[in-house]
């Protein structure tokens, strides 16, 4: 006689449990930003590694970078104030509006315009600027600081250009390169603008690398 409470006869009722694989969420958002960083990083090195184009041309931003080293490196403590200060009247005389604020701005950068003033002193120049001729001041001496900036722009690409050998697109010190500073500072220049565009492709890969991934999870998540 069978015993009707024995269980041999039924199928087990009670759940069973099983271990779950690992769900993937997809990319981490670091994984993702570190692979976009080493990317744009090795672009934005790449594609600056050569300062003077096909055409001869050099950039704005390169001849600025050697300008700048230059003169932190082998400028004389006059030449540093001068252009120190042409720098601030250029950046600060748009904001000007009155005679008493142009007077200031001449009288805090005394050196740069006593410069300027050859045939009428300083003095008498800051003197005259009234209500009415503002305007036209403020326009003569910015056309004047900034036609120097250009000159200087233009020399230092002179220099640049004539340190570059455009076959095997290397700067080579010629014998018509006598300037041995300068043409360190040409060199120098090169490896921190490559370095610098490299942070900065980089930087902005690796934002928008994990920006994507973020979308990524929090659509995923929603679905």
């Amino acid at each position: 006689m069978t015993n009707p409470y024995a269980m041999n006869g039924y199928a087990q009722m009670y759940p069973q449990t099983y271990p779950q694989p690992p769900v993937s969420n997809g990319p981490s958002v670091l994984g993702m930003a570190t692979v976009g960083a080493v990317g744009g990083g090795a672009i934005g090195y790449f594609k600056n590694r050569h300062p003077v184009g096909k055409d001869g041309a050099v950039s704005d931003t390169f001849a600025k970078e050697v300008f700048e080293n230059n003169l932190k490196k082998n400028g004389s403590a006059d030449a540093k104030k001068y252009f120190s200060e042409l720098q601030n009247v250029l950046k600060k005389i748009d904001k000007i509006n009155t005679p008493e604020g142009f007077k200031k701005l001449i009288a805090d950068n005394k050196t740069l315009i006593e410069e300027q003033c050859r045939g009428i002193s300083a003095e008498t120049f800051t003197d005259a600027v009234n209500s009415t001729n503002l305007k036209d001041s403020k326009k003569a001496l910015k056309e004047t600081l900034q036609a120097i900036m250009n000159f200087e722009q233009a020399k230092t690409k002179n220099a640049i250009k004539l340190a570059w050998n455009s076959e095997t697109k290397k700067f080579v010190q010629t014998p018509e390169f006598r300037d041995n500073k300068l043409f360190e500072v040409i060199k120098g220049a090169k490896n921190k603008i490559q370095w610098k565009k490299a942070l900065k492709y980089g930087g902005i890969t690796a934002g928008v690398m994990g920006a994507l991934t973020i979308g990524y999870k929090m659509l995923t998540s929603k679905n």
